[in-house]
């Protein structure tokens, strides 16, 4: 289970919540009474606001977990969106990344995850390039947590199979191989040169539908 700061910070409002309600309920001094109901009030708000931003986190995990799913059959893959507390002192650069020594968990960085959510929850017709890189980044770490170590192939990989993740999140396919071209015609040419390579193309060594006549 994906337990967090903000996880324990929502447990503790809402017991205190429950307890201020129980105390403003049973108090008899008319004026005492409105103080704590009052008091009760401000915490059941407060919690209601923690578990808003608490259930949207499992949600985007559970979104970038079922985007995963489109590529790997590994029952041991799982995505970790790094929390808000998390991405304020992760001063990397990078979007995703998986480590050697726990090859299996794929970590996105917050912004990923809440652009992950954005295009799940949009009508897929007109994708940011934001929610493009988003949906594609989950294909790349993929090809990571498969077991693809070489930036240029798993990045390759996951341009000819990004369409599988973006449909997984709920377009058709039309909206989904638009979303693959738009990557690699806007974004993967301005890639880190050990992102890219020039045998990312139909027939190339990177190739992994030959038979197929177009690319990706």
């Amino acid at each position: 289970m994906d337990v967090g700061v903000l996880t324990f910070v929502t447990a503790v409002l809402l017991l205190l919540a429950l307890r201020a309600t129980v105390r403003a309920i049973n108090q008899r001094n008319l004026y005492a009474s409105r103080g704590r109901a009052i008091w009760a009030t401000i915490l059941v708000v407060l919690t209601l606001v923690a578990g808003w931003f608490e259930v949207g986190h499992h949600r985007q995990v559970s979104l970038v977990s079922q985007g995963m799913s489109a590529l790997t059959s590994n029952p041991e893959a799982r995505a970790d969106c790094q929390r808000f507390s998390e991405a304020f002192f992760n001063l990397g650069t990078y979007d995703g990344f998986v480590y050697w020594d726990d090859p299996y968990t794929a970590i996105f960085a917050n912004g990923s995850c809440r652009d992950v959510l954005r295009y799940a929850t949009s009508n897929k017709s007109n994708p940011t390039l934001e929610q493009i890189m988003a949906v594609h980044l989950i294909a790349h770490e993929t090809m990571h947590v498969e077991g693809h170590r070489t930036e240029a192939d798993a990045e390759c990989r996951a341009v000819q199979l990004n369409h599988l993740v973006a449909m997984k999140l709920g377009a058709n396919e039309g909206q989904a191989r638009y979303l693959q071209k738009r990557y690699f015609d806007e974004v993967y040419p301005r890639m880190r040169s050990d992102y890219t390579s020039d045998q990312c193309r139909e027939g190339g060594e990177y190739d992994i539908f030959p038979e197929r006549t177009t690319f990706p």
